[in-house]
This record gives C-alpha cells, structure tokens and sequence, in this order.
C-alpha cells in the first residue's frame, strides 16, 4: 500500500518543501513510513481515484510481464505493499500460469480491502475453469516480513518510492533476496529530483541499487508513457517507470 494517498500518478509534489539541506533533512524526520501509512489505509480505498495514467501503467506492465517476464505452470507470486488488491487483481486475471499469490501490506485495513477486492477474480478463475492458484493475504511491513521461500516473482508498484533513503537499499537487496528469477518495481522515476516533494516520496536510483547486487544478471528500465505520432513527444507520462531485475539462478541457487 505504501502509496501517494493523492492519487494523480503525477510527479509528487503535493506539498512546499524547500530545497535546503535543513528541510531535506525536516523532510525525512517528519516521515514515519509505519505510521503514516496505517492512518491512510484507513481511508484509502474510498479515496482512490482511477484515470488514464493507470490505465496505461496497468496496460503497460502486463504487455510488459508476458514479453519479458517467462511464467511456468507453477509461478509463484510475492507482491509487496498490495494496497486494496488493483494489481493482485490485474495479474491474477491476465497471467492464468500463476499458482501461488502471496499479497502483503503493513496495513489491516487495507489487507481486508484487498481480499474483498480479489474475491471477484477469483470467482471468476474458478468459473471458466482456469488455475485455481493459491492467494494468501499477510499483514507486515517489509523489514518484518517473513518467507519460507523465494518466489519466481516479486513485484511492488509505486512501494518502494516511500521508502527512506537510508532503509532504500537493505529493502531492495531484500526483494532480491525472496526472488529466484524476476524483482519488478513500479516507481516515480525522474532524473532531477524536483523542488517541492511530499514528505513520504522519494526518487531512488534503482538500476544503480540492483546493478550492485552480485546475483543479479541484468536491469531493464521502461518509462511509463505514451508517445505522440511520429514527434515522438509525450502525450501522456506518468513520471514512473518499470524496473526489471533479473537474477542469475545458478548464484540464487548457490546462496
């Protein structure tokens, strides 16, 4: 869930913030990510809106998934901060080869939206006779969080940009480190980190993090936007971008 609670999928400036050092600093201090984000999942569900930036994030990442991301008839499925379930509920819907779903966010409320908001899809799996996969729904924050396995898959969307700079790394050596395969995170991406930025967001360099992993073989990075003709200028950007890590399972084995 760890999410903007303004919904705009916009770059994050919903709040004035200096660019001094001492209000970068006010910026963080001011951030508690457990706290704030159990407060807003106690409302967040009501309030998201849906637009046409997630509708191309949403159409993007599953054409993404099914050219790049090879699913067996076993795949497994760890996502992280799943929010009130839109994304559960999108790949469990448009990638039928998956059979086991473990969704967690640090919020019960939210973790109860999500089991109501995935009931549908799965009904519906079941009625046309598709997989049934296995769907598990845990309350944990990443750094308590838990797995007896690793997965084939780990996916976060829009998580990781809450994360403080100094945790940024141990979590996402963390993703690493629960996948066998693939890490895809959903995040606000822009080169310059722009003035005013609300207190929870944050612009991380993640190919720079997981191409300083040992166990991961490569890095791919897809800007989340529609061109425009042949001008090739942007008539619709969402300032987020879809990052891929791929492991090398001989070393994931050999950890």
């Amino acid at each position: 869930m760890w999410r903007s609670l303004v919904r705009t999928l916009q770059s994050p400036k919903t709040r004035n913030i200096s660019s001094s050092s001492s209000a970068s600093s006010n910026h963080i201090l001011a951030y508690n990510p457990q706290q704030y984000w159990t407060e807003q999942g106690k409302t967040y569900k009501e309030q998201f809106r849906y637009n046409k930036k997630f509708e191309l994030q949403e159409q993007m990442l599953i054409d993404y998934l099914k050219s790049n991301v090879s699913l067996s008839s076993s795949t497994s499925v760890l996502e992280v901060g799943c929010g009130f379930g839109r994304i559960t509920k999108l790949l469990l819907l448009n990638l039928p080869k998956i059979k086991e779903y473990l969704a967690v966010d640090l919020s019960a409320h939210q973790i109860e939206n999500a089991k109501e908001y995935v009931r549908p899809a799965e009904m519906l799996i079941k009625k046309e006779g598709k997989a049934n996969p296995d769907i598990k729904f845990v309350v944990s924050n990443i750094q308590s969080l838990q797995v007896n396995k690793k997965y084939d898959l780990v996916i976060a969307s829009e998580v990781l940009l809450h994360i403080l700079p100094s945790e940024i790394k141990e979590v996402v050596n963390k993703f690493v480190n629960m996948s066998n395969r693939h890490v895809v995170n959903i995040d606000w991406y822009e080169e310059q980190t722009p003035k005013n930025v609300a207190p929870h967001n944050f612009i991380h360099n993640y190919e720079e993090i997981y191409k300083s992993i040992p166990s991961i073989t490569r890095v791919n990075r897809i800007p989340i936007e529609k061109k425009k003709g042949s001008l090739l200028s942007s008539q619709l950007d969402t300032k987020q971008s879809i990052f891929h890590a791929q492991l090398n399972n001989q070393l994931v084995s050999e950890g």
